[in-house]
């Protein structure tokens, strides 16, 4: 009866352990299984490190439209953001002309008329005595000069009294009305009617009446700080980004990096400019604020893991990586970020199970 007893509490005693055993592996598979639904595999791709400039849209031709006479702006003959042609009325200038001014011009201009009939009737005299071998070439020269001198005193007095009286000139492009020196688009029209205009001349830039732009090609105009400003170079490509147009980007070529800086906030910038196109269907205009895109340093097919998966221990970088079924640190030499993905220079490889959270 005794030895019964012993054998079925033998048997009782196998059973135990069968159970735990087979608990314990069943937890240990489950914690395994565990640990690889929390791993992630490292990737082959791409990390591109990118800087963001603000600045503004400005059209790459932008002509300022000005008087050739001075006087008052009498009227305009086109409206902001109509479509011109080279040599359409865009104003008309009113000039001011007291009575005493032409008065003076048309004294002057008898005055100028008088002194040319007489050098005229003299040089058709010398002419004549040349023709017949009385006056050397020497004297019929100098009554040609004299002739033509006074003919293009005469024409310009002429010029002036019929400026004055009837508002231009006939022999001339001169006139009261002003017009577009170039095809585009209306984008200013910085005068009110009755407004002084002064003349375009060598002494002065003269009035502008009207900015006439092409609005097919643009400038990207931004400032880029001294730290990124080494990682540009004429002929790169940027990301052009109107803030206002939401989708919209277009590419854009660096044309200007300027040597010279500027001191804002106690931080140096330096002027870029990029010239990009666009098709008919898209319309932007002068002084459109606009984001730029520039890739500062590209790596392809490298070793990537999300940096969500490193820990640190003092200057050190760590990975945890799962190898059969058990956790091991491993130190590993990381290279360019884009502050979600980091690539991996050594420590681990493509086949290795990393696990998504830190251990540390």
């Amino acid at each position: 009866m005794k030895g019964l007893k012993l054998k079925h509490l033998g048997y009782a005693i196998l059973l135990i352990t069968i159970i735990a055993g087979a608990l314990l592996i069943a937890e240990n598979q489950s914690q395994e299984q565990t640990f690889v639904s929390q791993t992630i595999s490292p990737q082959r791709g791409t990390i591109s490190v990118k800087k963001v400039i603000s600045g503004n849209l400005y059209p790459v031709k932008e002509i300022e439209v000005k008087s050739a006479i001075s006087g008052a702006l009498e009227t305009y003959y086109v409206s902001i953001g109509d479509k011109v042609k080279k040599g359409d009325k865009i104003a008309k200038i009113k000039i001011i002309s007291e009575p005493s001014r032409i008065e003076n011009a048309r004294m002057n201009m008898k005055t100028a008329e008088f002194v040319y009939e007489k050098d005229k009737l003299n040089y058709e005299r010398e002419k004549r005595l040349f023709e017949k071998g009385v006056i050397s070439a020497n004297e019929f020269e100098e009554a040609n000069k004299t002739f033509q001198v006074s003919r293009e005193q005469y024409e310009y007095m002429k010029n002036q009294l019929h400026l004055l009286v009837e508002g231009y000139i006939p022999s001339s492009n001169v006139s009261n009305v002003v017009t577009a020196t170039a095809n585009g688009v209306i984008t200013d029209l910085p005068q009110e009617e009755g407004s002084p205009v002064i003349e375009r001349n060598t002494f002065s830039n003269g009035t502008t009446i009207a900015t006439v732009a092409q609005l097919d090609s643009f400038l990207f105009k931004g400032r880029i700080v001294e730290n990124d400003v080494l990682a540009l170079k004429k002929g790169m490509k940027l990301k052009v980004m109107p803030s206002s147009m939401d989708g919209f980007a277009t590419e854009a070529i660096v044309r200007k990096i300027a040597p010279k800086g500027y001191l804002e906030q106690g931080i140096m910038k330096y002027d870029v400019e990029a010239v990009f196109t666009l098709p008919d269907t898209i319309r932007i205009y002068s002084g459109f604020n606009a984001l730029a895109e520039l890739v500062l340093v590209e790596k392809k097919d490298i070793l990537i893991v999300p940096e969500s998966c490193l820990s640190f221990r003092n200057d050190s970088v760590f990975v945890s990586v799962l190898k059969q079924g058990k956790v091991e640190l491993r130190q590993i030499e990381t290279g360019i970020s884009d502050e979600v993905n980091i690539e991996v220079v050594s420590g681990i490889s493509d086949g290795d199970k990393i696990l998504k959270k830190k251990t540390i």
